[in-house]
């Protein structure tokens, strides 16, 4: 595998960032969504809501991540961790996959009362490219926040 990215033999534009695959490369770039700004290469945070009750239903954060592995990975197998960055005595997290799974592919599972896991619990055959929306809810102290991962997933062919 030649790191395209490293080598600087990709053609990715300087609004995106290239992110090496075996065999490839992609193009990415972050565009975060109405009322969030961009904090990081790969974070967007919500913007200040004031007394609007439908932007404080909005995550606090949507955090891209870019995930490569080859169709021949065993399964089932532990792909991504997600949790708050400091746990508090009695936090709770549901954690979800709200799209990209509609092969069934994937399934969340709860490690602990602050921490899940994203399990792919079915073989991809194929290389393929797959994007998965991961939400987290997080109770703590009677307030319930929601935090997005946005788990961009390349499969590539075995080696």
């Amino acid at each position: 595998d030649i790191d395209e990215c490293v080598a600087e033999s990709h053609n990715c534009s300087f609004n995106e960032t290239c992110f090496n695959i075996q065999g490839g490369f992609r193009c990415l770039s972050l565009e975060c969504p109405e009322n969030y700004r961009k904090s990081g290469d790969t974070r967007c945070e919500r913007l200040p809501c004031n007394e609007n009750k439908e932007c404080q239903s909005l995550p606090l954060r949507i955090t891209y991540y870019h995930l490569s592995f080859p169709t021949n990975i065993q399964v089932p197998t532990d792909i991504f961790r997600m949790g708050p960055s400091n746990a508090v005595p009695g936090d709770k997290i549901l954690l979800s996959i709200i799209s990209g799974n509609q092969e069934g592919f994937f399934t969340t599972k709860k490690v602990n009362n602050h921490s899940g896991i994203v399990v792919m619990q079915r073989q991809i055959t194929e290389p393929r490219d797959l994007l998965l929306t991961i939400q987290m809810q997080l109770s703590r102290r009677g307030t319930v926040n929601t935090f997005i991962a946005k788990l961009f997933i390349f499969v590539s062919a075995q080696l």
